[in-house]
């Protein structure tokens, strides 16, 4: 990582009496793959339309390439690329005519790895827009924004309608034909978590419009784990206040289930030295801690 592409800092959006997006703070580094989790509502497609301008903050500021939001040229915004929630293409248009229409407005857009893209997608070019399903949809749209190489890519929930294989080769042309290049950086919501799994270099965790943690991938998989332990004896009280135990559920009389959120390594260390019948070890995964923040009504948690 190098420096920051996008810094936000507490980013408010608040329509009439609710507020869709709470005081986030956070910066996107160069070069990264950040993914956006959090349930329906959780305040991803907000962010991501703040970042673009099709909305106004209620409070907080943006800053993209290091500049002031509202001061990005029009060269800026060409760095840039954004397939929203719901991609809105002219339907009238074939995707031959869409391809045609687009190729205008960028002076870098790449012929060549055009055709190969929508032949590796295998795109009907002639047939119109409104035929098309949600999916189809999606992977001409991932063609039409790759095309002039965008230093930024912003993709809201671009897996909706894609069965598991073409979800796959959507996501493969993304790191092979996009990320080659070093320093392009991808800000990613999706509810398809195991390909955020498989992709992110960090999560960061929205609910009810905060913030609620932001991650390395890494660091989740290698901390957040569940231990299901049964002791011969009650342990001491303040065994279950080690730092890193975020929750602690009783399993009969001397079972237990200790949810970790770090420091895994001395929890499992004591854990193991204190005389027990059964030790065991859960990777807990994206959508188990999706799962814990769905769960989590007033948004606290992690």
């Amino acid at each position: 990582m190098s420096e920051p592409i996008v810094m936000v800092k507490n980013l408010k959006k608040k329509y009439k009496n609710k507020e869709a997006l709470s005081g986030v703070t956070m910066s996107i580094e160069k070069g990264e793959i950040l993914g956006l989790v959090g349930p329906n509502g959780a305040g991803k497609t907000t962010f991501l339309k703040l970042l673009m301008r099709l909305i106004k903050p209620t409070e907080g500021s943006i800053k993209v390439f290091n500049k002031e939001h509202k001061t990005l040229s029009e060269e800026d915004w060409r760095k840039i690329g954004y397939i929203a929630e719901e991609p809105i293409l002219y339907d009238f248009m074939t995707a031959n005519e869409i391809v045609k229409f687009n190729r205008r407005f960028f002076p870098s857009w790449d012929e060549e790895r055009c055709e190969k893209m929508l032949a590796r997608l295998n795109i009907d070019l002639e047939e119109k827009i409104k035929n098309y399903s949600r999916g189809m949809i999606s992977q001409l749209s991932l063609v039409l924004v790759l095309m002039h190489m965008p230093d930024l890519l912003m993709l809201d929930e671009p897996l909706e309608g894609l069965d598991p294989l073409r979800r796959i080769e959507f996501l493969n042309i993304i790191l092979e034909e996009y990320m080659e290049q070093e320093g392009r950086t991808i800000i990613i919501s999706s509810h398809a978590l195991s390909d955020l799994e498989r992709m992110a270099d960090r999560v960061a965790f929205l609910n009810n419009g905060r913030l609620i943690k932001i991650s390395p991938m890494e660091k989740l998989r290698g901390e957040e784990k569940t231990i299901r332990v049964v002791f011969q004896k009650e342990p001491p009280q303040e065994f279950f206040t080690m730092e890193g135990i975020k929750e602690v559920q009783k399993e009969g009389k001397l079972g237990f289930i200790i949810r970790v959120e770090e420091n895994f390594a001395a929890i499992y260390d004591a854990c193991s030295r204190f005389p027990h019948f059964a030790l065991d070890v859960y990777h807990r995964n994206l959508e188990d801690l999706f799962k814990d923040m769905e769960g989590r009504n007033n948004g606290e948690g992690f």
